[in-house]
């Protein structure tokens, strides 16, 4: 195990100036017992986790989730590294994750979970085991680059994404991990590769295949997709350059059929928002499924999939809301509601608890988490607004089981 420190900063297109405020000083006694294994029945309580960014002391801010899906602030946890203290474009930066899958809560395999967050103002990454809703800090690893933002685990591979300097204009890259049962990782030789767009890339998300064996990584200012095939030993190719549909791709998810759909904010222009939908062939080429479908909101960045596949949700940070959209079994999506949810300018980071029978969305800029029930048709219904995360647009990350 490796415990590292070091520093550095970046910012989602509109965002100016934003700095870290008060981070949460309560240390959690750690002593929730919440049952979301696998196959959890529905209606049963979880945790919620969000990450402070913090500059000095980045921090794991944890809430209970009761059954109705209501959040109730518990404390936080040091992460052992530093946060940049700046906004970070950037998706998944901090996950739950199994051995075998990262995916959604209800498909972790096995016992062993792990939250994994990055560092990025102390360039590594830190690893946390879940034991019955308890947080234990196992590994803090270099994160084998500059600026780490995101992170990615699949068949006990993790990959992170480094972004470079401040805003992702910097030598960007990916590298590898193996992971082991007990959470420690150890850096895969000749597992470093960089993306295409640098030294000006915007690398958003870095996230695997649902086989495992294609990574993705979103680059929303060198408007282009890197895709990487990786081998039987976790060691990833040469980047492949794929042209988006439209402009600026930014968060993704993969659905089971392994298509990948990609919001795109088309540079923060006002109501341009959409997401675009590809096939990814054996080569690890992408090929578009069609054209962009708008959803009519500003600066769509982030996005997650319902784990019964039907519907994606992505926030608009400069309107302040939520899109719904159909996901079809041929990966192509159709616009349900530009506006299902209301979050507020400074709409970023989603997760769905297990069963994705809840929606948590944050407000950056308010330190705000809001809440939404599912419901059957894929409309949300708003339950409740929570604070406890410092304001001013900084913290980034957010996981849910």
């Amino acid at each position: 195990m490796t415990l590292s420190t070091r520093n550095r900063r970046t910012f989602c297109i509109g965002l100016m100036g934003a700095t870290g405020a008060a981070l949460i000083a309560a240390t959690l006694p750690l002593t929730q017992r919440a049952s979301a294994a696998a196959g959890a029945k529905q209606n049963s309580p979880g945790v919620v986790y969000a990450m402070t960014n913090d500059a000095s002391d980045n921090r794991i801010v944890i809430y209970q989730r009761a059954a109705d899906g209501t959040l109730t602030l518990s404390g936080s946890v040091s992460t052992g590294g530093r946060g940049s203290g700046s906004f970070e474009n950037s998706s998944n930066g901090l996950i739950l994750a199994g051995l075998q899958t990262e995916s959604s809560p209800a498909n972790l395999g096995g016992s062993a979970r792990f939250l994994i967050a990055t560092n990025a103002g102390s360039n590594d990454i830190s690893v946390f085991a879940v034991r019955s809703g308890d947080l234990e800090l196992v590994d803090v690893e270099p994160s084998q680059g500059t600026h780490p933002v995101s992170v990615t685990l699949r068949n006990k591979v993790l990959y992170a994404l480094n972004g470079g300097i401040s805003n992702g204009n910097g030598i960007a890259n990916i590298a590898g991990f193996r992971v082991a049962s007990d959470g420690d990782l150890t850096p895969i030789p000749g597992a470093v590769q960089p993306v295409v767009g640098n030294p000006v890339s915007g690398a958003a998300q870095v996230g695997f295949n649902v086989k495992g064996d294609v990574l993705v990584v979103t680059e929303r200012q060198g408007d282009i997709i890197d895709s990487y095939i990786v081998d039987k030993d976790g060691i990833a190719s040469p980047p492949i350059a794929n042209q988006t549909t439209g402009n600026g791709p930014f968060g993704f998810a993969f659905t089971r059929r392994d298509q990948l759909i990609t919001t795109e904010n088309f540079g923060a222009a006002p109501l341009q928002g959409g997401v675009a939908s590809y096939d990814v062939l054996d080569n690890g080429t992408l090929v578009p499924l069609g054209p962009t479908t708008r959803n009519f909101r500003s600066d769509t960045c982030w996005a997650v999939i319902t784990d019964n596949q039907k519907y994606l949700y992505t926030t608009n940070f400069q309107s302040g809301d939520i899109s719904s959209y159909r996901v079809d079994q041929d990966g192509t999506t159709a616009l349900i509601n530009s506006t299902a949810g209301v979050v507020g300018v400074g709409a970023s980071d989603e997760a769905l608890s297990v069963n994705s029978q809840f929606l948590y969305a944050r407000n950056a800029l308010q330190g705000t988490i809001s809440v939404f029930r599912v419901e059957a048709d894929g409309s949300l219904t708003a339950l409740q607004v929570i604070g406890g995360i410092p304001p001013g647009g900084a913290a980034i990350g957010l996981a849910a089981r």
